[in-house]
């Protein structure tokens, strides 16, 4: 379809399809003509040019609507190299069964999450969006097991163990080190340093310890991330994680972050439980 100047200087355009006016213009006033049989015909191919040109507009928007609400064929949830998100059941953990009541709870919790497919998604705390992030994944679990007060941000929830007491600082990059000796499977975990923030204190990621893994012995920790790793391999979204005090990073600068403790949760209920 083109425009076309028109000879008529009070119509200044005509529409044309493949050469031809798609209707009979006539200047304002001007007199009719007798619709003879050219010009039936003319009307004819002008309705059908009309037609013709709803539905291609009504063809191409329904294609359009589609390829917005519908990933590409082969699309993925995630960048390249990243591993689907892991999971275990509280079975899979040692001692699962003589922790107490609430950390079972929230442990059974966490890994539920873990099975829904959640990409990493920063600044969501709410599943049905698709992804979540490291804190939001923190404040949905309390949250589902009765907590009110969670705050929002690994920050806020530094702030929060800290100012109940509960929080246990690590200076050692020793896994083995004797400040890990209190550790306990629900217990948060925070770290510094895996983004720039202007936070004070500068907390930016937290999680939950697990316990140990029965297949492996290794202490695993469950939460959201965009690049962590689980046996080796990186995974984006809520999983199931290796507890590692510091973090491999995926920024600029790799390494930066600094795990600096844990903390028993403020409000859930619980007794002293096994070592891990």
């Amino acid at each position: 379809m083109e425009l076309a100047p028109s000879r008529n200087r009070s119509l200044p355009w005509r529409v044309f399809l493949w050469g031809r006016p798609l209707l009979p213009l006539e200047p304002p006033g001007g007199r009719a003509r007798p619709i003879d049989s050219q010009g039936k015909q003319g009307a004819k191919t002008a309705a059908g040019g009309c037609r013709f040109l709803l539905l291609l507009a009504l063809f191409l928007s329904v294609v359009a609507a589609e390829a917005q609400e519908a990933p590409a064929a082969g699309q993925e949830k995630r960048p390249a190299g990243m591993a689907p998100d892991a999971s275990l059941e509280p079975e899979d953990l040692l001692d699962f069964d003589r922790q107490p009541t609430p950390v079972q709870e929230l442990i059974r919790q966490a890994l539920l999450l873990t099975k829904e497919d959640l990409t990493y998604q920063y600044g969501s705390a709410d599943p049905t969006t698709g992804g979540i992030d490291c804190s939001g994944f923190v404040y949905y679990v309390l949250r589902l097991c009765g907590l009110r007060d969670v705050p929002r941000t690994a920050s806020g929830q530094y702030v929060w163990v800290r100012k109940a007491g509960l929080f246990r600082a690590v200076l050692s990059r020793d896994p083995k080190s004797f400040e890990l000796e209190e550790l306990r499977p629900g217990d948060l975990l925070f770290w510094e340093g895996t983004y720039a923030t202007a936070n004070d204190p500068p907390i930016t990621h937290s999680m939950i310890y697990l316990g140990r893994e029965k297949a492996t012995g290794e202490r695993v920790m469950v939460g959201a991330s965009d690049g962590r790793t689980y046996h080796g391999k990186q995974r984006w979204g809520a999983s199931v994680f290796d507890f590692q005090p510091r973090f491999p990073g995926r920024s600029s600068n790799p390494g930066s972050s600094r795990f600096v403790g844990y903390g028993k949760i403020p409000g859930l209920e619980r007794k002293e439980s096994p070592s891990p």
